[in-house]
């Protein structure tokens, strides 16, 4: 008798790992983007705290990048406008505005992508912060 398995074993373990996955990759999914959202939320806590700190340290803010050094797979500085970083699913927008004393972060509600989403129920918000 040949040694292997039958076609019929074959299909079954097929099978078992097609609902196994259905139901894993999802919750990896959704676990990634919380984390992705939990990273964001603290990295926009540092910003304002950082630009904040060197505002008050150097009077002037020239560049974002001098106050904080980001993450580049969750930040993009503006190429027109070093005052300001945008997060890589352009959910959160963050500019320093010293000639108004301010940092203006703009949360974009109209996006419906996943981060954007989780993000807005984690509370981010369009909000002015104090450079002073």
């Amino acid at each position: 008798m040949k040694k292997g398995f039958s076609l019929l074993e074959l299909v079954f373990a097929i099978v078992v790992i097609g609902v196994i996955a259905s139901f894993a990759i999802p919750k990896y999914l959704d676990t990634r983007d919380s984390a992705v959202v939990s990273t964001l939320k603290r990295d926009i806590s540092s910003i304002i705290t950082s630009v904040q700190t060197y505002h008050i340290q150097k009077q002037d803010i020239a560049n974002i990048s001098d106050a904080i050094t980001l993450n580049d797979q969750n930040w993009t500085v503006d190429s027109t406008n070093s005052k300001k970083i945008t997060d890589t699913n352009s959910c959160v927008t963050i500019e320093a505005k010293p000639d108004s004393s301010v940092i203006s972060l703009t949360f974009d509600t109209t996006s419906t992508e996943n981060i954007c989403v989780k993000l807005g129920e984690e509370g981010i918000k369009t909000e002015d912060y104090s450079l002073l």
